[in-house]
């Protein structure tokens, strides 16, 4: 597995290889030096069935732990399911109500998505026409997700000091071929950005280590880490305080919740005082939970738009149709030749649009896996799986990607045969590509096509109680960002030196190459 995932970069992807070539539903890897083997299953159906149904049998993988463990080991999603991960799933729960995304959260993305269109408007216009790599999602979401759980903060916004930079530079040298990249400069991200960015990117040297714990330690003892590591603590540390202070004042107002660090610092000090102990808003948990969530919000977005502006520009067909629809349905805003607020974007109802975004999170594979771990003796297809064994439920092959493996349907638990068609499935002509029309479904009553959220399986979120927590977030992000995006600009086609969809396994599955070349449409 270390030889061929140093060449490719993919391991979840020589997985899926090797359940192929070994044409097996289930299959068992020995990766590492004296350890137990792993699990590998390629079947949508299992996998639903482990994580929803049989919870009691398989949990929460120690696996996420080994690889990103020390960077916030109290964060409930490196928690097995127990009384303390449900203690701090009441502390975040707050921030995935509708209410609080829309209020809260989506004026805050709307605002830093502004900016990227401002700063792609500037890259674009040095550019004339070259592609350039459309990393800058990382820093939008980035400012997105900060102002959501610290409040709004120029002085930590990335896009705002990339702008600064571009607003000072008149020309850049261009190479004749139209074809050929150009490498744009970048400022400096603030200290407290980078911080969290070289934490998360450093997950990539654990998960592709056969020993990872210690693979991570080593990194850990770096100067840059150690860094990264004091940064971190102090900049949340510093917020938690003012949040405890807002929370404890006497002035109503302080009290009102305009972030998620107020929330959770109010949530918990409610539930101390229920439980009648002392509040532990200022304990590691609580630095872990906000790191954690900053570090979960920000890769999975970024990584599923990066992939979407690729298949949105190599499919313009998609891209035409997608953009007619929201000009459509936004009639006030084409009318007046504006973008849509994010009020008019939150409460809009369009059904290619989400069979849009539903293709863009399948296809981005952004997480290429869930991960359990068996905490008793169980059986799977037909193959004991002993306690403590590593399952990894692969998202991005047969099944999903790929025409489903032969399975006995005797071999299934009773409860995995009766939810068979709660989901449906592709049919196997083109599985792999993508094809927002999948999604859609006639309604045989008008028929009218309408976007069907249960049309075939995908896992990127995972499924069950230990599912991704942010999964509402993603989407009002996604909405909000792609539109604002397709408005505004026409992304043409890149060379094919520049298209790659080869991938790396880091936080998420990160595309290798990501070039743009926007043009701004007029309205």
């Amino acid at each position: 597995m270390v030889e061929a995932t140093s060449k490719t970069k993919e391991m979840f992807a020589w997985m899926m290889e090797q359940n192929v070539k070994l044409e097996s539903p289930i299959i068992q890897l020995f990766t590492r030096p004296f350890g137990k083997p792993l699990v590998v299953i390629a079947d949508f159906r299992e996998a639903q069935d482990i994580m929803v149904r049989r919870t009691k049998e398989f949990d929460r993988s120690k696996f996420f732990s080994e690889v990103s463990g020390a960077i916030s080991p109290k964060s409930h999603f490196s928690m097995p399911t127990n009384s303390e991960f449900r203690q701090h799933r009441k502390w975040i729960q707050g921030v995935m109500g509708m209410g609080f995304l829309h209020q809260t959260a989506a004026p805050h993305i709307y605002a830093a998505g502004l900016d990227l269109l401002q700063l792609w408007e500037q890259k674009s216009r040095l550019t004339k026409g070259h592609p350039f790599a459309a990393d800058d999602l990382y820093g939008t979401a980035m400012d997105a997700v900060w102002a959501i759980v610290f409040g709004a903060d120029i002085d930590n916004s990335t896009t705002k000091a990339q702008l600064k930079l571009y607003s000072t530079i008149k020309s850049i040298h261009l190479e004749n071929d139209l074809d050929s990249p150009v490498e744009l400069p970048s400022a400096p991200y603030p200290a407290a950005v980078q911080s969290i960015l070289t934490l998360t990117d450093s997950v990539e040297t654990s998960i592709k280590s056969p020993v990872p714990v210690l693979a991570h330690w080593v990194l850990r003892q770096t100067s840059k880490m150690k860094k990264a590591y004091k940064d971190k603590d102090q900049v949340i540390g510093d917020e938690i305080n003012k949040a405890v202070k807002r929370a404890t004042s006497k002035d109503a107002k302080e009290k009102t919740i305009t972030c998620a660090i107020d929330d959770f610092v109010q949530r918990e000090m409610l539930l101390a005082q229920k439980e009648n102990r002392q509040p532990e808003a200022q304990g590691r948990g609580m630095y872990d939970e906000i790191l954690g969530f900053i570090m979960g919000a920000h890769d999975t977005t970024a990584t599923a738009i990066q992939w979407g502006l690729k298949y949105l520009a190599d499919n313009p067909d998609v891209q035409a149709k997608l953009r007619a629809e929201l000009r459509a349905y936004h009639v006030e805003a084409t009318a007046e030749k504006r973008l849509p607020t994010f009020q008019e974007i939150n409460e809009s109802q369009m059904h290619y649009r989400d069979a849009v975004i539903e293709e863009i999170f399948r296809c981005s594979l952004s997480e290429a896996a869930s991960i359990r771990t068996a905490v008793v003796d169980a059986e799977v297809l037909g193959h004991r799986i002993p306690k403590g064994t590593e399952v990894f439920l692969l998202g991005n092959g047969p099944s999903i990607f790929a025409p489903e493996f032969n399975i006995d349907e005797s071999l299934r638990t009773k409860s995995g045969i009766e939810a068979k068609d709660k989901v449906g499935t592709w049919k196997h002509e083109g599985m792999a590509d993508f094809d927002p029309e999948r999604w859609m479904a006639e309604d045989k009553a008008t028929g009218q096509k309408l976007f069907n959220s249960a049309a075939g399986p995908h896992l990127i979120f995972g499924l069950g109680e230990r599912g991704c927590y942010g999964r509402r977030m993603a989407y009002v992000e996604i909405k909000l960002l792609i539109t604002q995006i397709v408005w505004n600009f026409q992304l043409y086609k890149c060379p094919e030196a520049l298209s790659s969809y080869a991938a790396i396994d880091k936080m998420t599955h990160v595309p290798q190459q990501c070039y743009i070349k926007p043009v701004k449409l007029v309205w």
